[in-house]
């Protein structure tokens, strides 16, 4: 009887480590935090690129986790001492979150390796990790050449185009040349016509004897001398002069005296 009472204790005591370990996980302080493998983003040479993947933290509270990017370096090759490309420190809620880290690399094939640790928790050993391979576009912009292509095909523009200008032939004038002699002649003052030799010679002999005949008009005329008449005879001398000689009557003057009568 004895026997059986004790092994009905011990059956007991063992239902109640179990439960007790049940309570112990389902309370999430022994869980593990964990990351699904991302997915890269588009990445071009000189230009930043993301890489996107799910953290689930089964703990029960937030964590501190820091992850880490290596670059073209395997998980297998990484110590404590390789230096990481790009470290981020994030705060991860209770449940599932989503991560994102950006940053650049060169053209080219690229092999990326991302880690996850925590101080506040541990990371599950098979999902503390992931690697992606990323492919690179070379930039055209990335390349010295490529400017020197640019300045020199601009340059051949430019001289083209100087070139054309230079050699380009003049348009034909909208207006022909008889129409430029003309309308040279309707701006032009006209000249006073040209007088005939005949006419000149006309109009400057009828001026010669103009002036002739003006000097003629303004020499004093002629004084005519009259012809010296014949010696009278002394009867016809004496008659003249009686003639002549006023008569004595008309010379005497008449005396008024001025004394009463």
């Amino acid at each position: 009887m004895m026997s059986g009472k004790k092994g009905i204790v011990f059956l007991l005591a063992a239902l109640m480590a179990l439960v007790t370990a049940s309570a112990v996980v389902s309370d999430g302080s022994d869980a593990s935090p964990g990351m699904a493998t991302g997915s890269a983003g588009e990445f071009k040479d000189g230009k930043d690129g993301t890489i996107t993947f799910l953290v689930n933290n089964d703990t029960g509270g937030e964590i501190e986790a820091t992850f880490k990017v290596y670059v073209d370096i395997a998980y297998g090759d990484i110590t404590e001492s390789t230096a990481a490309n790009v470290t981020m420190t994030q705060t991860l809620a209770d449940g599932q979150n989503t991560v994102k880290i950006s940053f650049s690399m060169g053209d080219g094939d690229h092999t990326v390796t991302v880690t996850a640790s925590s101080d506040d928790a541990t990371f599950d050993a098979g999902a503390n990790h992931f690697t992606l391979n990323i492919s690179v576009a070379k930039s055209i912009w990335s390349n010295v050449t490529t400017y020197l292509a640019l300045i020199a095909i601009v340059l051949i523009v430019v001289i083209a185009a100087f070139y054309y200008i230079r050699t380009k032939p003049k348009a034909a004038p909208s207006t022909t040349f008889t129409e430029l002699e003309e309308k040279k002649k309707a701006e032009k003052p006209e000249e006073p016509a040209r007088k005939s030799v005949g006419t000149e010679r006309r109009r400057y002999n009828s001026k010669a004897n103009d002036s002739a005949a003006k000097t003629e008009e303004s020499k004093p005329a002629p004084v005519q001398v009259e012809e010296k008449k014949k010696a009278a005879s002394f009867t016809e001398l004496e008659e003249e002069k009686k003639t002549s000689k006023p008569s004595d009557s008309s010379k005497k003057i008449k005396y008024v005296s001025s004394r009463r009568k």
